[in-house]
């Protein structure tokens, strides 16, 4: 398994309008469905800076390939590139789970 993660620093009112369009495009959800995606989070940071990671889980490299590869993955930037005009946008970068667990 492969986790992606990508940080998005910004100002907490740009963090919420982006949070509102992962929300209303549904970005997290097409990434899967268009894919063999696993799972994946939007997350803000708890201080109120304003700083947002996605993070998701792909069986594979190539999975995650094939979102960066996908035609409709650019269809809500239109969108979004206003709203990170002004953000630092991290690099993405791959991990490899090792191991997980899991409360029951």
């Amino acid at each position: 398994m492969i986790r992606s993660i990508l940080t998005l620093k910004t100002d907490p009112a740009r963090a919420e309008q982006i949070l509102a369009l992962y929300r209303v495009e549904g970005i997290l959800e097409e990434s899967l469905e268009l894919t063999r995606g696993v799972a994946s989070e939007i997350s803000v940071a708890t201080d109120g800076s304003g700083e947002i990671m996605v993070t998701a889980l792909w069986p594979d490299e190539a999975a995650y390939q094939e979102w960066l590869d996908h035609p409709k993955r650019e269809r809500a930037a239109p969108k979004l590139r206003p709203l990170l005009s002004h953000a630092e946008i991290g690099v993405g970068k791959l991990f490899r789970v090792d191991h997980e667990a899991s409360a029951s």
